[in-house]
């Protein structure tokens, strides 16, 4: 690793927020190679940035947008590896060999050297993950095996990571990119019939798919019964009895999500107000109403 790219990481290592100007958005996401070429005053990006030495892991929403990838000064291409997890509305991904146009918890692969960009006609939610590994070996040992398989190794992969490099003071959106990782790790499984139980359900996969979506999108007040159930493409009902096919209701497990976050943020002396906003409950009303229905 060079100096130029020692300098990148010292800049930008560990948890970062972004919820500011449109103009301070803009600068993180140059800084981080992503290069807005549409309306800023439209952008509306929130984001959690981690990075540590082997990997950059993201969780974001904006409103419509278009991005040119161009990597940071320093940052090398050789054996890096982008992996985008859609989690609400629709992103198109742009590279050398073509286009990939992602749905909620559609998943895609590109080697870094070949991103050239993303679009979105409307907002959207996402993850992307980095893999940083300098070393060939590395690279080719995590890229063996059928797709899914891959998808599934660099998730954990990156869950783990983050788990040996935590930050001091866990904040809020660092814990939401861990349980995402998990999550999204969980439904990936599913997808690809990799898990435990052999004879799992339709009703069992939305169940995990829906709660892997409830968890890793909790913390946006838009989030709802409605909203997952359009990401998932199923009915409103249909969702409804997966989850009561486990014992529990989408509206219980999105409360106990921002429940968990809230709490932690109280804990640590944040205002009601502010925990209540953070977490998605929207108000301090809504977070004192999902307290009393906890106790």
């Amino acid at each position: 690793m060079d100096a130029s790219q020692d300098d990148y990481l010292d800049r930008h290592r560990g948890y970062t927020s972004v919820d500011a100007s449109p103009s301070k958005a803009i600068k993180f996401l140059a800084a981080m190679g992503f290069h807005l070429r549409s309306d800023p005053s439209t952008l509306n990006f929130k984001g959690d940035t981690v990075l540590n030495d082997d990997f950059v892991v993201a969780r974001y929403s904006h409103d419509s947008a278009a991005f040119d990838y161009i990597p940071p000064l320093g940052q090398s291409f050789n054996n890096q590896l982008l992996l985008h997890v859609c989690l609400s509305g629709s992103i198109v991904l742009r590279s050398t060999t073509g286009s990939a146009n992602l749905k909620p918890l559609d998943i895609a692969l590109v080697q870094l050297e070949e991103f050239r960009g993303a679009v979105c006609e409307s907002s959207t939610a996402g993850m992307f993950i980095i893999y940083r590994s300098t070393e060939a070996s590395k690279h080719y040992e995590m890229l063996a095996g059928p797709s899914n398989v891959v998808y599934l190794r660099i998730l954990k992969a990156a869950a783990f990571s983050l788990l040996q490099d935590l930050p001091d003071r866990l904040q809020p959106g660092f814990t939401q990119i861990q349980r995402g990782l998990e999550e999204i790790a969980k439904a990936t499984a599913i997808g690809a019939h990799l898990y435990t139980d052999a004879d799992i359900d339709s009703l069992r996969k939305v169940y995990v798919r829906g709660l892997a979506l409830i968890r890793s999108m909790a913390t946006d007040v838009s989030t709802s019964i409605k909203s997952i159930a359009q990401d998932l493409q199923v009915s409103r009902s249909y969702l409804l009895r997966a989850f009561k096919s486990q014992g529990t209701t989408p509206s219980v497990e999105l409360r106990k999500a921002r429940l968990h976050v809230a709490k932690r943020l109280l804990e640590e002396g944040t205002s009601t107000h502010e925990a209540a906003v953070t977490a998605g409950f929207g108000s301090p009303r809504n977070l004192k109403r999902a307290l009393q229905l906890d106790n």
